[in-house]
């Protein structure tokens, strides 16, 4: 059976670089086409057991992590340093306090009271 391909090897760097770049558009078009197509087969199928799609993918709205509730809200100091520096206690310790713990100094001591 005779190939459907075309003969490449007479082609010029031109049209061999135009040729790629449809094949890489047709590859595209083609699996576009399959998602949208295996996208639809499977919500028939979840459709047909009494389920939703992103149910049982879990994009559910109960589903995930919590965002903090206090999320945005400017937190006030738990520690302050010699100079006026401030930390809140939470995220990575701030040079200024490590520097002063290496030193000796007590973590407490800087504790807003």
């Amino acid at each position: 059976m005779p190939s459907k391909l075309p003969n490449i090897d007479n082609l010029s760097l031109s049209d061999l670089n135009d040729l790629a770049v449809r094949v890489q558009k047709a590859i595209a078009a083609k699996k576009d086409e399959e998602r949208g197509e295996t996208l639809n087969a499977l919500k028939a199928l979840a459709s047909s057991k009494g389920y939703s799609l992103d149910e049982l993918l879990g994009k559910g709205g109960s589903g995930g992590r919590r965002q903090r509730s206090d999320k945005g809200v400017k937190l006030k100091a738990k520690y302050v340093g010699p100079n006026g520096e401030i930390y809140t206690g939470r995220g990575p310790t701030p040079k200024w306090l490590k520097s002063l713990e290496r030193k000796g100094e007590k973590r407490e001591k800087f504790l807003v009271k």
